[in-house]
């Protein structure tokens, strides 16, 4: 009797501190308001990877929260044996031979699937500090994504880091993912052993990751060559778009977001839509600025209507530039009745100078022109020559993007005009802004100019 006594106090025991090491580790897991769990994931020091398996350090993940990494259906995942070398020696050299690129530097893990099924892909270009935005586009798009990312120099490393963070924050979400980077070739990418960066970082708050990670690896010599050159868009959106296998394809940035359901909405369109099958469409996507005191993003047209009426929506760039947006007549579109499924709304036949919508296409549509560098007139050389080679224009119903935060002033560049009306065959004054006449005679004219003399004192 005496031993069952004490064998019940040693179990009881024994649970009594197993409760406590369980409820220790939970008040370690969960902070900030009652029942809120904060996400962390533990990014390891890594011997560099600049000459070794980038794929095997990117889908080398280690746990999140001291748990054993599983896949979706909760059995513990093998280490990835797949491998790919980076060389720069190696990848494609741009037409001006100041740019190399490596397409599909990181597949996604189930690229070959998810394409397969889609008619749609989205194709994306970003510097590695607005990486962060991935978080939210997989959440919403729930489609193929193909992304360019520029690296030069030590911001490689920023790109592999994060990229490593999103992959192990929300693996089903990057598996539709597929990464190419590009940089220029005096400045190749450089594997910086990170030192100092902190290594457990929070799943719930990637953009302060994104900021953390190129604070400490961009170093000031990387900041100033940043500063002092100019962002090649174009080439870095031919190189995503190019990654594309799907028939049609829409080139977003990065910060563009689109509504829930928006891709399986378009893939449907796109898939059982007579209009579709024109070989020379582009399906407009309207785009709208939300103001950063909004917290959540609306999800469909009547939350948008109700944004705009409290003028905590706009137009994309109607103040900063009003004739990016303007020949899309969004007025018409926002006054419009919701339609029960994705469809055309209404035919664009005009046409306005420095337009620069977004839009679906085919794959077929002449590439972005490359010359054009920096920020201002680079997205609309491709819609200004699919207006000369004769593109017609069709505004879809209900779907949208939203771009954080009111912009400021754009500029722009006329030059390649011209060059265009040439290589179409077209005449340059169908296509020109007229100039407006003046209908003063050559003497009210003489008069006016010599009322400008000033009488000698």
């Amino acid at each position: 009797m005496v031993m069952t006594k004490k064998f019940l106090v040693l179990n009881m025991a024994i649970v009594l501190a197993n409760a406590a090491i369980g409820l220790f580790l939970n008040m370690a897991v969960f902070s900030g308001p009652v029942g809120v769990r904060e996400r962390f994931v533990v990014l390891p020091e890594d011997e560099g990877p600049n000459e070794a398996s980038i794929l095997e350090y990117i889908t080398d993940d280690p746990p999140a929260n001291g748990t054993e990494r599983r896949d979706a259906i909760g059995c513990q995942k093998a280490p990835d044996s797949r491998v790919v070398s980076f060389d720069s020696s190696r990848g494609f050299v741009d037409k001006s031979r100041l740019f190399k690129s490596h397409p599909f530097f990181i597949p996604g893990d189930r690229w070959e699937n998810t394409t397969s099924s889609w008619k749609v892909c989205m194709s994306i270009q970003t510097s590695v500090e607005l990486l962060f935005w991935l978080s939210r586009q997989v959440e919403m798009w729930t489609g193929p994504i193909s992304v360019a990312v520029f690296t030069p120099d030590s911001d490689y490393t920023v790109a592999l880091r994060m990229i490593k963070y999103l992959k192990t924050c929300n693996p089903e979400g990057m598996s539709r993912v597929s990464f190419h980077v590009a940089y220029p070739k005096n400045h190749p990418p450089r594997y910086v052993r990170e030192g100092d960066v902190v290594r457990e970082y929070n799943c719930d708050a990637p953009e302060t990751v994104n900021k953390e990670l190129v604070r400490e690896l961009r170093s000031e010599e990387l900041q100033r060559m940043i500063h002092n050159s100019r962002y090649p868009q174009n080439y870095l959106r031919n190189v995503a778009r190019e990654g594309c296998p799907s028939d049609f394809a829409f080139t977003p940035d990065v910060d563009m977001i689109p509504i829930p359901r928006m891709a399986d909405d378009l893939n449907a369109f796109l898939a059982t839509s007579g209009e579709a099958q024109c070989s020379k469409c582009a399906f407009v996507i309207p785009t709208y600025e939300i103001h950063t005191a909004v917290t959540t993003n609306p999800k469909d047209k009547v939350e948008l209507r109700q944004l705009i009426i409290r003028k905590k929506a706009q137009r994309f760039h109607v103040k900063s530039f009003a004739p990016n947006q303007a020949n899309s007549n969004l007025a018409k579109w926002e006054r419009a009745a919701i339609t029960n499924k994705l469809q055309v709304l209404y035919n664009i036949t005009t046409w306005r100078n420095y337009w620069e919508p977004i839009y679906v296409t085919k794959a077929n549509v002449p590439p972005f022109d490359e010359r054009f560098v920096g920020y201002g007139f680079t997205r609309n050389t491709q819609v200004y020559e699919m207006h000369v080679a004769d593109y017609t224009w069709h505004m879809l119903s209900n779907v949208f993007l939203c771009h954080r935060g009111f912009q400021t002033v754009k500029t722009h560049n006329k030059g390649f005009r011209m060059e265009l009306y040439v290589r179409y065959g077209k005449n340059a004054a169908d296509y020109e802004p007229k100039k407006k006449s003046s209908n003063k005679t050559k003497t009210e004219k003489n008069t006016k100019n010599s009322m400008k003399i000033k009488p000698k004192k």
